[in-house]
C-alpha cells in the first residue's frame, strides 16, 4: 500500500544528497581557497627568492642545467621569460596561464597568481615572482604538477562532512514534510480513542497517505454517525420502555386504593393490559432487529408464492381493516420469488398493519404485484394521513415516528419500517416510499425476480 510513500523517501533521500555535495563544494571551496592559495603563494616566494638568488650568481651556461634539475627535483613547472619573451620552459605543464600584460607587470616587480579551477588545489595555480640578474629582471612562472596529500585529504573530508551535514538537514526537512500526514493521523487515532471523532486532516496529495487520510476521516464520520445513533437508541429505548412502565405503574397505584367501581378496575386493567403488551411488542421487535443485524441470524430461503403470501397477511388482519370498514383492493398475479418466508412475512404485516393504522374509517388500501425480467416489485397504497417531506427520509430510523402521539396511541414503537429495510436488503431488495400528506402513502417493496 505504501510502495509510493517508500519510493518518494528514497527519491528524496538521494535529492538531499545531491544537494549536499552540490553545496559542499561551493562551501569547501569558499573556506579553503584564500588559505591554501596564500599558503602556497608564500611557500613558492620564498623559493623564487632563493631561486633569484642562485640565478644571479650563476655563469649563463650554468642557469638552464639548474632551472632544469630545480623542475625535476622540486616537481614544479618553471617558464623564465626576458624582455624578448620565452627564455626558459621546464616541467610537464605546456603554457601558464599568463597574458603578455601579465609577464610585463612580473618583470616590473609585481607578484602574480592565477587560478586555473575554482577548486582550492596547488596544481590549480600559476603563480609569477620577479626574478632578478645580474643584467636585467626577468619574470619566473611556476606550476605545482603535484598536490600536497595531506590537504588534499583534509579538503575531501571537509567536503565529506559538510555533504553528510547539509544532506541530513535536507532529509529530515523533506522527510518531515511527507511523514507530516502521518502524525496527524496518529494524533486523529488518539482522539477516537478518547471518543473524539471531530477529526480534520488536511491533505492534497493523492498518493496512498491521501487515499488513507481521506478514509479515515469517512471512518471518523461514520462512526460519529454510529455514535450519535447509539445515543440516540439509548435514549429512545429508555423512553419507550419508561413510557409504559410509569403508566402500569400508575394505575396499578390506582387500583390499590379503595373505593373504585367495577367498570373503572376493569378500564385500569385494560390500559395495564394494552402497556404489557406494548412492552412485549417492544422487546420482541428488538430481539428481531439484533438477531436480523447479526451475522448469526436464522435465513432459510426457499420457494414463495408471494401472490399466496399475501392474501393470507390480508386475511390474518381482517379484524383490523374490518373494524375501520376499509376497503382493500387486491391485483396479486401469481409470483414465486427465492425468499426466507417468514422474514418475507413480518414485512408485509409491518407494511399493512401501518397502512391500517393511519388510513382513516372508509378509506381503502391497494396491494398490487408488478413482475418484471430483474426484480419484482410490491406496491401497498393507502389512502391514509401521509407522511410530511421532512419525517420521510427518517422513517426508516430505529424508533423514529413521523406521528408520535397517533403511533404511542396505536402502541408502536418505530421499530417496523426498520425491521422492513433490513429485512429486504437482507433479501438484496430495497425500499422505497411515496407519500402526500392528508392523500395517503405508497410503499413499494423491490426484490430479485427468480
Amino acid at each position: 500500500m505504501f510502495k509510493s510513500l517508500y519510493l518518494k523517501i528514497v527519491l528524496l533521500f538521494f535529492v538531499a544528497v545531491a544537494i549536499g555535495l552540490g553545496s559542499a563544494i561551493p562551501i569547501t571551496v569558499y573556506l579553503f581557497k584564500n588559505q591554501i592559495t596564500q599558503s602556497i603563494q608564500h611557500e613558492y616566494a620564498v623559493r623564487s627568492w632563493l631561486i633569484s638568488d642562485v640565478f644571479s650568481r650563476l655563469e649563463p651556461s650554468e642557469q638552464d642545467p639548474f632551472l632544469q634539475q630545480l623542475s625535476e627535483k622540486q616537481k614544479i613547472s618553471l617558464w623564465v621569460y626576458d624582455r624578448n619573451g620565452l627564455r626558459y620552459a621546464y616541467g610537464k605543464a605546456s603554457k601558464p596561464s599568463f597574458t603578455d600584460e601579465d609577464v610585463r607587470r612580473i618583470q616590473n616587480g609585481a607578484e602574480i597568481v592565477r587560478r586555473t579551477s575554482f577548486l582550492p588545489l596547488p596544481t590549480n595555480l600559476h603563480m609569477g615572482f620577479p626574478l632578478q640578474t645580474a643584467d636585467e629582471q626577468l619574470a619566473l612562472i611556476i606550476h605545482p604538477e603535484e598536490s600536497n596529500i595531506s590537504q588534499i585529504l583534509m579538503i575531501l573530508g571537509v567536503v565529506i562532512l559538510i555533504a553528510i551535514a547539509v544532506a541530513n538537514t535536507k532529509f529530515i526537512l523533506f522527510t518531515s514534510v511527507v511523514v507530516k500526514p502521518l502524525k496527524a493521523l496518529t494524533a486523529a487515532t488518539k482522539k477516537i480513542a478518547k471518543g473524539n471523532y471531530d477529526i480534520d486532516l488536511q491533505t492534497k496529495s493523492k498518493d496512498e497517505l491521501g487515499i488513507l487520510s481521506e478514509q479515515f476521516q469517512q471512518m471518523a464520520r461514520e462512526l460519529s454517525q454510529i455514535e450519535m445513533m447509539r445515543q440516540e437508541f439509548v435514549s429512545n429505548v429508555s423512553h419507550e420502555i419508561q413510557t409504559p412502565l410509569a403508566s402500569i405503574s400508575g394505575f396499578i397505584s390506582i387500583l390499590q386504593n379503595a373505593g373504585l367501581d367495577e367498570a373503572e378496575q376493569r378500564r385500569c386493567l385494560d390500559i395495564i393490559r394494552h402497556e404489557s403488551m406494548r412492552l412485549s411488542r417492544l422487546s420482541e421487535n428488538m430481539l428481531r432487529l439484533a438477531a436480523i443485524d447479526s451475522s448469526q441470524c436464522s435465513f432459510y430461503p426457499s420457494i414463495v408464492r408471494l401472490d399466496s403470501q399475501l392474501r393470507r397477511i390480508v386475511v390474518a388482519a381482517e379484524p383490523q381493516w374490518a373494524d375501520k370498514r376499509i376497503n382493500i383492493h387486491l391485483k396479486l398475479p401469481k409470483t414465486a420469488i427465492q425468499a426466507d418466508e417468514d422474514l418475507l412475512s413480518q414485512v408485509w404485516i409491518n407494511i399493512f398493519s401501518n397502512s391500517i393504522k393511519f388510513t382513516p374509517e372508509g378509506g381503502e388500501i391497494f396491494i398490487e404485484l408488478q413482475a418484471g425480467n430483474d426484480e419484482i416489485g410490491v406496491i401497498l397504497r393507502d389512502t391514509g394521513i401521509g407522511i410530511a417531506e421532512e419525517d420521510r427520509i427518517r422513517v426508516f430510523e430505529r424508533f423514529y415516528m413521523a406521528d408520535k402521539s397517533h403511533n404511542r396511541a396505536a402502541g408502536g414503537s418505530g421499530l417496523g419500517l426498520a425491521i422492513v429495510k433490513r429485512v429486504v436488503e437482507l433479501h438484496g431488495g430495497r425500499v422505497e416510499i411515496d407519500s402526500t400528506t392528508g392523500k395517503g402513502t405508497a410503499v413499494t417493496v423491490f426484490l430479485p425476480a427468480m
